[in-house]
């Protein structure tokens, strides 16, 4: 049984994309606009390959199906997480989430890390509208300044986005986001801007239909603790995933209850399974296994960690 499954994953190239994720890592190819680094993803339209031991060439999707024991017989249907670093350097369109019933289990909730924040960056985040009907009526005659909340976003910045939340950015940023294994997006509103002279498909009936009415702000409630030198923020643990962060200056040994989705934000060390070290660095995309309770890491970097939500 394979402890650590490591990965190779996709950069995919977006609109809004730049070139910091490939020279943050020294992945990919520098000329193109890589708006996200698919890091852990069991997706179709990404799927990272595992790069070690028995499984090595297989995709996530192949050996999360055929070897649950992999991943303490995790019931969930597809691999349930999918972990990005993104970049963004033009506004992203405004946008709208479906919740599972609402997509035939495409649902997606998200949760975002800032990271590398320019001034002056904004994130929208909300709607003023009380009603389904005044939502509709501002959005027929294009009253984005008055409909849409924008709020101020700044380095180390964590939100939480459940489906039914409009969200967008203006600004340029790099960021973690972590989400229910889903692509799908409803697209508000997009700036009116044109690719290849057309403007990008809207879905407005269908974001209408799952928008929150009124907008309600998820509450989360962050706890940050330091240990030896290191710190562990918990930010959120709920029935969608549990994401912990560590800044690591010393050794220090993590339990693994389940899986463990493990991501080097910045920074490089070691990780200890066992007897056995492996050498990590930032851009690395990793899962501990179930074939192990816990694991050590050690050298000076920035961890995002996740895990699927507990199994009742």
């Amino acid at each position: 049984m394979e402890p650590v499954l490591f990965l190779e994953s996709p950069l995919i190239e977006k609109l809004y994309g730049g070139h910091k994720i490939q020279d943050s890592f020294g992945i990919g190819d520098p000329s193109k606009k890589i708006g996200e680094y698919w890091v852990i993803s069991g997706h179709d339209h990404g799927l990272s390959v595992i790069t070690n031991g028995p499984y090595k060439s297989q995709t996530l999707k192949n050996v999360y199906t055929n070897h649950r024991e992999l991943f303490a017989n995790d019931p969930h249907d597809k691999f349930p997480l999918l972990i990005k670093i993104n970049e963004v350097t033009k506004p992203v369109s405004v946008q709208v989430h479906p919740n599972d019933a609402q997509s035939h289990g495409e649902g997606k909730a998200e949760c975002c890390l800032f990271l590398d924040v320019e001034d002056g960056s904004k994130i929208i985040r909300g709607h003023t509208a009380k009603t389904k009907t005044e939502l509709k009526q501002h959005i027929e005659n294009n009253e984005w300044d008055s409909l849409l909340i924008r709020k101020p976003i700044h380095d180390n910045d964590f939100i939480f986005t459940p489906p039914g939340i409009i969200h967008g950015i203006e600004g340029k940023l790099m960021m973690a986001e972590v989400q229910q294994s889903s692509d799908m997006t409803y697209r508000l509103y997009d700036y009116d801007r044109l690719v290849d002279g057309k403007p990008r498909q809207l879905h407005v009936q269908q974001a209408l239909e799952v928008t929150t009415v009124p907008h309600q702000e998820p509450e989360i409630h962050p706890v940050t603790m330091e240990k030896d030198g290191n710190i562990q923020t918990t930010y959120i643990d709920n029935h969608f995933f549990k994401i912990d962060r560590y800044q690591i200056n010393n050794k220090q040994t993590l339990d693994n209850p389940m899986y463990s989705c493990v991501v080097i934000l910045s920074g490089q060390g070691t990780l200890i399974l066992d007897d056995t070290s492996y050498p990590v660095k930032a851009g690395m995309g990793m899962i501990i296994t179930s074939q192990t309770k816990t694991y050590s890491l050690s050298g000076v970097m920035d961890v995002l960690v996740s895990q699927p939500p507990k199994m009742t």
